[in-house]
């Protein structure tokens, strides 16, 4: 598995939302994953649009 990470990107990770924290797996090329579904990606785009907008 060292060897794959040498040379490649991980195969997975963690969500990037505090709430969630679930692992994924990296699937095909593409952009790399910050989230575990897109569910997830939405509701931390909506609340970091709902503080912006609170701070205002």
């Amino acid at each position: 598995m060292v060897l794959i990470w040498d040379h490649q990107r991980p195969p997975g990770g963690l969500c990037a939302s505090p709430s969630c924290r679930n692992v994924y797996l990296t699937q095909g090329s593409g952009l790399p994953r910050r989230y575990c579904s897109r569910r997830c990606a939405t509701r931390e785009r909506v609340a970091a649009h709902r503080r912006a907008r609170a701070a205002r």
